[in-house]
C-alpha cells in the first residue's frame, strides 16, 4: 500500500519533468515562429492589395505588484493594423471624428503547463459596446512537435475568420457554403439624427 502511495506521490515529479520540457520546448521553437510570423508579415505587407499594415508583437506576463515581467514565457502576436471604418463626422468649426475599425490579432500564448493557446482577437472598432471575445484557433500540447505547416493552417484558418468578423467581409459570406465560417454576430450601429430643414422657393 505505501508503495502505491509512493508512485501517486511521484507523479508530481514526473508531471513537474513534463511542464519544464514544454516550457523549454516553447523557448526555442517560438525563435523559429518568430522569424515565419515576420516572414508572414513581410509577404502581407508587400503583396497584399489593401495596406493595413502586418506586424508581429513579442508580449511577456507583467506582474504589476513588482514592475516584472516573465522572461520564460514569451507570447507571439500576428496583427493588423487600423482600417478606416469610412465614417467622418465634422461640425461648424471643421473639426473632423473619423471612424476606426481595429485589426485582428492571432496571439500564440504559453500556459502555466506549458501548453501554447492560440486565440484570434476579432476586428473591432469604438462603436462596439462591448469588446469581442477571443476565439480559440487550437492548443498545441508540446510546442516541439509544431511545423511551420500546421501554424500556416492555422494563421489561415485565423484570418478568415478574422475578414468575416470585420465590416468588410461581414456581408460576404455565402450562406450556401459547405463549411460557413462561425462569425461574431454584429449589430447595428445607430447614430442620432440632426434634422436639417430646408424651404424651397
Amino acid at each position: 500500500m505505501l508503495n502505491d502511495i509512493l508512485n501517486i506521490a511521484n507523479r508530481y515529479a514526473r508531471g513537474l519533468e513534463h511542464v519544464q520540457n514544454r516550457k523549454a520546448q516553447w523557448l526555442t521553437k517560438h525563435i523559429e515562429l518568430k522569424g515565419h510570423l515576420k516572414k508572414i508579415a513581410d509577404d502581407l505587407n508587400a503583396n497584399a492589395l489593401y495596406k493595413q499594415g502586418f506586424f508581429v508583437d513579442t508580449l511577456h506576463a507583467f506582474n504589476e505588484e513588482i514592475n516584472g515581467i516573465c522572461i520564460d514565457m514569451p507570447s507571439l502576436t500576428l496583427r493588423s493594423g487600423d482600417m478606416s471604418l469610412l465614417v467622418t463626422f465634422t461640425n461648424e468649426k471643421g473639426d473632423c471624428k473619423e471612424y476606426m475599425e481595429h485589426g485582428f490579432q492571432i496571439t500564440f500564448n504559453p500556459i502555466i503547463t506549458g501548453e501554447v493557446l492560440i486565440f484570434l482577437q476579432p476586428h473591432y472598432s469604438d462603436m462596439n459596446k462591448t469588446k469581442p471575445e477571443l476565439i480559440s484557433l487550437a492548443i498545441i500540447n508540446e510546442p516541439g512537435q509544431m511545423t511551420m505547416d500546421i501554424i500556416d493552417a492555422i494563421i489561415s484558418k485565423g484570418m478568415e475568420m478574422a475578414f468575416y468578423s470585420s465590416f468588410t467581409g461581414v456581408a460576404e459570406q455565402n450562406d450556401d457554403e459547405p463549411n460557413p465560417v462561425e462569425t461574431p454576430h454584429h449589430n447595428p450601429i445607430g447614430f442620432k439624427r440632426y434634422e436639417t430643414t430646408e424651404t424651397g422657393k
